[in-house]
């Protein structure tokens, strides 16, 4: 008898290709509300769900907990971010809790280059206008030669630091939380020799050092206490008037109402948004909509929506399911925290 699996609906329908050719599993495609999972949960004896970025706080756990008893069992997230989970409250539950690291990478990081070129030769007026008669140019800027500053150092910081300075010429510094010592001792190699990989000048601890000399800032950290509203009032003063910030990572590390103020005032040339602290977007405040400001441009969360990308996630969700059903625990990509 085949187990049976849930996948919530989003998750199934980007990995449909995927999914649909499954037949050593019982995949049952079904809402994300949290309510109505553990129900079906509890009826059906699941121990496996795939889930995407909702936020669960209870009855998830609960209902998985009691159908895993001794041996345990999954939340199997279809993406990288995993701030919607309670991990402490799976532990207490003897549930595992894997993500799919690396199967986005790509996608995320051209995203920022979508946002970051729209942004530098301003496509979205001059599609505007030209759709409104006006055969006439707006002048654009260059990235050849600029400074892009990478806060965070991960697998997509990577990927857009080897583009931006392999593929445009750009310097690129990044900031990461591992001393030098500690990175070079984790990567098995260099500081050097990681640096020139990806195409880095530099690699530092000293954010604030990194937004004062950037042209472009690229946002790649994780949703945390103690990332939250990371760019804040403080850190947008450090940034040039003439700079670009693009947030692809999560919307809770950026302060939307300071942000908000720099841009309408000028203190910052324009921003590229696919993450925000409300999704479905929601202004912080009535008097600071992001979407009154024509030097922001704002995309909703589609970064790692990609079908290359979800393919890849498809898969890595189900290599997790697979390897926790045959009890290859040491097999997961486990999340801690």
């Amino acid at each position: 008898m085949r187990e049976c699996v849930l996948v919530t609906e989003a998750e199934y329908d980007k990995g449909q290709d995927v999914f649909a050719g499954v037949l050593d599993l019982d995949l049952v495609r079904i809402g994300a509300a949290e309510p109505s999972l553990a129900n079906t949960i509890a009826a059906r004896g699941v121990r496996a769900v795939i889930i995407g970025h909702n936020r669960y706080t209870g009855p998830l756990y609960t209902a998985l907990g009691r159908n895993g008893g001794e041996s345990g069992a999954l939340l199997a997230r279809f993406g990288v971010g995993h701030d919607g989970l309670d991990k402490a409250l799976a532990r207490a539950h003897g549930i595992a809790v894997t993500n799919t690291p690396g199967t986005l990478d790509a996608s995320v990081a051209e995203h920022v280059f979508w946002l970051l070129g729209c942004l530098v030769k301003q496509l979205p007026r001059l599609d505007q206008q030209f759709r409104a008669g006006r055969f006439a140019g707006q002048t654009g800027s260059e990235l050849y030669g600029r400074t892009l500053g990478l806060l965070g150092c991960g697998g997509i910081a990577r990927q857009v630091a080897r583009i931006a300075h392999y593929g445009l010429g750009m310097r690129v510094l990044a900031c990461g939380r591992r001393s030098r010592e500690e990175l070079a001792r984790d990567e098995g190699r260099t500081v050097g020799q990681v640096l020139d990989q990806y195409g880095l000048a530099d690699y530092t601890t000293d954010a604030d050092a990194v937004l004062a000399a950037a042209d472009v800032v690229s946002v790649h950290l994780p949703a945390q206490a103690d990332t939250l509203q990371f760019i804040d009032a403080r850190r947008l003063a450090l940034l040039k008037p003439t700079a670009w910030l693009i947030n692809t990572s999560r919307g809770s590390v950026v302060d939307e109402a300071a942000l908000f103020d720099a841009l309408r005032a000028g203190r910052l040339a324009g921003a590229g948004l696919d993450v925000f602290q409300a999704e479905p977007y929601v202004p912080v405040a009535a008097d600071k909509d992001l979407r009154q400001l024509d030097n922001v441009l704002l995309t909703p969360h589609v970064g790692s929506n990609t079908h290359a990308a979800n393919r890849r996630m498809a898969e890595a969700s189900l290599a997790n399911v697979r390897a926790f059903l045959a009890g290859r625990w040491e097999d997961l990509t486990r999340v801690e925290g």
